[in-house]
């Protein structure tokens, strides 16, 4: 700002130091014609230092240390207290009060008022050391206000410049502030995100864990029989397994959500990518008398994000094993048109709430249980939805209390890319 001020200031004395230079060689004055001179080669050098050089500091305090002398120089010579230089001196004082620091404040003040003090005690009382320069009252007129109006075009600039400069910084620092705002807002979410997690962890994984450790223990006290033995080992089972999906949640979320992984696209038919997956989740079914079953109704080729579609594909079959009751069924159906696949996923299970459904996608993390008291983070569904959007797709979900629900994720293939 005090660089543009200054660059300003010495571009307008400039152009009004030429029209004073023509106006002295005008009436003959051929003083102060040359003392205009001077002053429009020292402006130029001025500006040389500062625009050319950067040398900001030395290209100001040469300016304004010269100022006065300068003046001092014009007063005189320019008919004294009848001449128009008193009206300098206010304007000069005010550009340099809008580029020093403040604490120079005092220094420059005092500087002006000693200059102004001593010109006019010289003006009043030494009136035999300045010359008659006016010939007549109309020059005393065209000096006088040619000089005010100068004066005054100069500080309507300098106001002009310091609103627009005010106006430029409280516009940069109101979006500032909104940037501050947003990034507190993300960095508030992400804290208590995180915040969620750790509770999540410190629960979920505590209890399962003790239960492990206590079940062990039982096991190798050698007080239980085989049946007791055998049912606690597949209990056990149980509880590792759930833990273990819990934990693989986890996991999966924290690396697509808190990191920035690389896109990772594969070309392959879908069958060839999920058809491994499927034989694990018809595995885990089984464990509670749950049919999983498949149907290709198309086995068409995509080039996308393998990784993600596995990550929807798992949680949305495990969540419908999850919220199925023994003996119950969980069909799957592979579709695609125009170049749309189309990923179902139907059980006969528990539904879920209506309450609970117009939140199903969002961020509320929270300890979920299924039919057999299986405990998952419910940050499942919530990863599915933001992982089928980056997928350029989307997932819907219906769903009714008692009879069951089908989630229906649409993502582009990705062979037109």
């Amino acid at each position: 700002m005090e660089i543009q001020i200054l660059n300003a200031a010495l571009i307008i004395i400039f152009i009004f130091n030429l029209f004073l230079t023509g106006l002295n060689l005008y009436l003959s004055n051929y003083l102060l014609f040359g003392l205009c001179i001077f002053v429009g080669v020292t402006i130029l050098s001025y500006l040389y230092l500062l625009r050319v050089k950067r040398a900001y500091k030395t290209s100001f305090y040469l300016a304004s240390l010269t100022t006065y002398p300068i003046l001092a120089i014009n007063f005189i010579n320019n008919d004294g207290i009848n001449g128009p230089t008193f009206y300098v001196f206010l304007l000069v004082h005010l550009l340099i009060l809008c580029i020093v620091e403040s604490r120079h404040y005092l220094f420059w003040s005092g500087l002006n008022v000693v200059f102004f003090i001593g010109l006019y005690y010289i003006g009043l009382y030494q009136e035999d050391w300045i010359p008659l320069n006016y010939s007549t009252k109309n020059e005393i007129f065209i000096d006088h206000t040619l000089t005010y109006l100068a004066c005054i075009i100069g500080v309507s600039i300098l106001v002009v410049s310091l609103k627009r400069f005010y106006g430029i910084q409280k516009g940069r620092v109101k979006q500032k502030t909104m940037e501050l705002i947003e990034l507190n807002k993300s960095l508030k979410q992400t804290s208590d995100k995180k915040d969620k997690i750790i509770t999540i962890i410190s629960h979920d994984l505590k209890n399962p864990l003790q239960s492990i450790i206590q079940t062990l223990e039982l096991i190798n006290s050698g007080d239980l029989s085989e049946e007791d033995i055998k049912y606690l080992r597949k209990e056990l089972l149980k509880t590792t397994r759930s833990t273990y999906q819990m934990m693989e949640n986890i996991l999966e979320w924290s690396s697509f959500e808190l990191k920035n992984e690389s896109v990772r696209e594969k070309k392959i038919l879908v069958k060839d990518l999920i058809q491994d997956t499927v034989e694990i989740l018809k595995v885990i079914g089984k464990q509670k008398d749950i049919t999983v079953q498949i149907n290709y109704h198309k086995n068409p080729m995509i080039n996308i994000e393998t990784d993600r579609l596995l990550l929807i594909f798992r949680n949305l079959v495990q969540n419908a094993i999850k919220f199925t009751p023994i003996g119950g069924l969980v069909t799957i159906d592979i579709n695609c048109k125009e170049e749309l696949l189309t990923l179902s996923i139907t059980d006969n299970g528990i539904g879920i709430p209506p309450d609970r459904l117009k939140n199903i996608f969002s961020q509320d993390i929270k300890s979920t249980y299924g039919t057999e008291q299986e405990k998952g983070t419910g940050m499942g569904l919530h990863l599915c939805f933001q992982s089928a959007q980056k997928l350029s797709g989307h997932l819907n979900v219906r769903s009714t209390e008692g009879v069951g629900s089908s989630f229906k994720l649409i993502i582009p293939t990705g062979m037109n890319d």
